[in-house]
């Protein structure tokens, strides 16, 4: 089996849909042999922010010296991107031999009541199975979706971090923050640790209950801690108390005040792994912040005008991206390019946004499922602002860019799956 291949029989298992039970996972690694039972973990749930504060926690670790895994979703240019060690993406080689040792194992299942494995949960066993014998020193791991019945909440790790709670996914996880929280919760383990930097009161209630009746430590990780000295759009520097002491002079080179509060969140994380006296420099804090990349999130690609990608994909993220394109941006008017996943609360997203647009460009995604344009366009004239329907991606950035002048701004945001499309784009 060589790499293409081994993509190809990987993305055959989209048609299993997601599976929000752990069955299939357990099954599948115990026929490996457990290795993410070998496994050192961070864990990492939460709405908004999950991946940025991987990365920043990898980052992190790898300038202590520590070889590093870091398992994220979904990637943006390349599948080899979700799985990686010291930021070294995993081979063609060694990912189509992985592919071809987990086949058997994927067609037994097949034969059996449970079913094959959903696409996430073979890459996620593909995932522990390579960091095993890499022999990593600590791994790196982001849920997909939720956490209770997450692939990824098989493990048993070292800090469970919840980022932040905000409604995303309820056809899966819930109507309200209550039961969302719940789901996120469930990635605390008895006598562990949890870092949060959820702020909703109904949400915190939730998780906290659940330290309680785990016996799990607590960290609260609050923008009161936090001094921003400046932002621009090179990055932030800021200083931070933390959990065991004041961090000054801090650097991220993401954009935007929340990379303030998941900066604070990846601190938190790696200081309380004292508490299993493992220690970790404010010199590797401060390297691995200011060594982080995190393509995608509110990056800027082009000037003259502005070419802004963002992944912002529930409404949490358009009010986060509608404050850091006004905080941060000086321009004419403002083009926003947009492209939203099914299932997604579109209505919402575009009123947090809506005042602040010129003129949006609204498409769908090429290989995803997705909110029709045409419903796109009706809310954003409902709010009074100006509407361009394009085929695709590369049809609405030609669009937007062939109106745009230098002293304006084009954004491209509503799914990371339309950012990855951007970047081909702009590639071409």
């Amino acid at each position: 089996m060589d790499y293409k291949q081994a993509i190809q029989y990987l993305e055959r298992l989209r048609g299993a849909g997601i599976n929000l039970r752990l069955e299939n996972i357990t099954y599948l690694l115990d026929k490996l042999g457990n290795p993410q039972e070998s496994l050192k973990c961070l864990h990492v749930a939460g709405t908004n922010g999950k991946g940025s504060v991987c990365a920043m926690i990898s980052s992190i670790l790898q300038n202590e010296g520590f070889r590093t895994g870091l398992y994220t979703s979904p990637h943006l240019e390349c599948f080899r991107e979700r799985i990686r060690v010291n930021n070294k993406l995993i081979s063609e080689r060694e990912l189509a031999s992985h592919v071809a040792e987990l086949k058997p194992f994927i067609e037994e299942m097949r034969n059996k009541p449970l079913g094959e494995p959903s696409f996430f949960e073979a890459v996620t066993a593909l995932a522990f199975l390579y960091f095993s014998r890499m022999k990593v020193d600590y791994a790196v791991i982001e849920t997909g979706l939720g956490g209770r019945l997450d692939a990824t909440n098989v493990i048993n790790p070292l800090v469970s971090v919840v980022t932040n709670v905000s409604m995303d996914h309820s056809e899966y996880l819930g109507g309200s923050i209550e039961e969302l929280a719940f789901e996120k919760a469930a990635i605390i383990k008895e006598n562990g640790i949890l870092v949060t930097a959820a702020d909703d009161r109904r949400a915190l209630d939730v998780l906290l209950m659940e330290c309680q009746k785990k016996n799990a430590k607590h960290v609260l990780v609050a923008d009161t801690s936090i001094l921003r000295i400046y932002s621009n759009t090179q990055g932030s520097e800021f200083d931070y108390r933390g959990v065991y002491g004041i961090h000054r002079s801090l650097f991220i080179p993401l954009l935007g005040d929340h990379q303030l509060i998941n900066a604070a969140t990846a601190i938190s994380a790696v200081e309380v792994l004292k508490d299993y006296e493992i220690r970790i420099s404010q010199d590797a804090i401060k390297e691995g912040l200011s060594n982080v990349k995190w393509p995608g999130r509110l990056e800027i690609v082009g000037e003259r005008p502005f070419i802004v990608l963002d992944g912002a994909h529930n409404p949490s993220g358009f009010k986060q991206l509608k404050k850091s394109l006004t905080e941060l941006f000086t321009y004419w008017r403002l083009y926003l390019v947009v492209a939203v996943s099914s299932g997604k609360d579109y209505q919402q997203m575009i009123a947090e946004i809506a005042s602040s647009v010129d003129l949006a460009v609204v498409t769908g995604l090429r290989d995803m499922d997705h909110v029709d344009p045409g419903l796109l366009a009706g809310e954003f004239i409902g709010c009074g602002r100006g509407v361009v329907k394009a085929g695709d991606m590369f049809k609405a950035l030609d669009y937007a860019l062939s109106k745009a002048g230098e002293e304006d701004l084009v954004c491209v945001t509503g799914s990371l799956y339309g950012v990855a499309e951007a970047m081909r784009y702009l590639k071409k």
